[in-house]
């Protein structure tokens, strides 16, 4: 019979090793059960983001290392939509205002972060007075067409630029998801239509609280323990999973409409008076 030889102990021990980070490997990207109101929202498995790079007037870049550390909301639209963006806007500024409110440490630790896939018209400049209207918090970037591709692929949020209705008049189609960040620059959830920021801030409690009870799957070392490289400078201290909800955005650029939805709140008063339907 040929001599059985044993592996050597340092290939026995990387060998463990080697199963060990696989094990932690997806301990980090495959979480919990979550609870059965949280189905549909929290996503199967976390998705650590790539590199991207956004730019924004009054907070310098927007890049991974502005999401590690607190929790974000992310938004895919553009300024001149009529309806389903300045609506979902205004929740989001409602549900931090919630947030505030009820949770402010929480608050504290949570950003909105609304990406123009319409570079062509929406500047850095353009989008930071628009998104103010919303809420002192919200921040407005964007990118140039290919950077933009690259982060909406990564989250899911498809998006199409329709053609003109007049010379530099279009409708764009897109996603009217909302996606959630966690502190680990990971994609965990995503809030479908319709929008309310009851709803939101009260799922968003849940995650957070989901995430304290359900260990090493969500946590990993624990969001205490993190130290962000960076967080976005206004903040002081897809649809369910499977499938991409569109909205095509019409009537864009239309001079009421602009005027009225210079307020927030007005939002809904200047979708109403020209006769168009929310998505909530």
């Amino acid at each position: 019979m040929p001599d059985r030889h044993p592996l050597p102990v340092g290939t026995l021990l990387l060998a463990a090793l080697l199963a060990l980070a696989m094990l932690l490997t997806w301990l980090l990207v495959k979480p919990p059960s979550p609870p059965a109101e949280l189905k549909g929202v929290l996503r199967s498995e976390f998705q650590a983001l790539a590199p991207f790079h956004l730019q924004s007037r009054g907070h310098g870049p927007v890049d991974l290392g502005s999401l590690r550390g607190k929790w974000t909301f992310v938004f895919f639209g553009y300024r001149s939509c009529p309806d389903v963006c300045p609506n979902t806007l205004h929740e989001l500024g409602a549900m931090q205002a919630l947030l505030e409110d009820r949770s402010p440490g929480l608050a504290r630790q949570t950003q909105v972060l609304f990406v123009s896939v319409d570079p062509d018209r929406d500047s850095a400049e353009k989008l930071a007075s628009y998104a103010a209207y919303f809420g002192p918090r919200i921040i407005g970037a964007t990118a140039g067409r290919g950077a933009l591709d690259r982060l909406t692929q990564q989250f899911g949020a498809a998006y199409r630029i329709e053609p003109e209705t007049a010379p530099g008049e279009y409708p764009v189609s897109h996603s009217s998801a909302i996606f959630l960040v966690d502190p680990y620059a990971r994609l965990v959830a995503a809030f479908s239509q319709p929008h309310y920021a009851s709803t939101l801030a009260a799922q968003f409690r849940g995650i957070v609280d989901y995430y304290e009870r359900a260990g090493p799957g969500t946590q990993g070392a624990g969001i205490s323990a993190i130290a962000p490289a960076r967080f976005l400078e206004f903040a002081p201290g897809p649809d369910a999973e499977g499938g991409d909800q569109q909205q095509v955005d019409d009537h864009a650029d239309t001079e009421e409409y602009q005027r009225t939805a210079r307020d927030g709140v007005g939002a809904r008063l200047a979708a109403d008076k020209l006769g168009l339907v929310f998505a909530c």
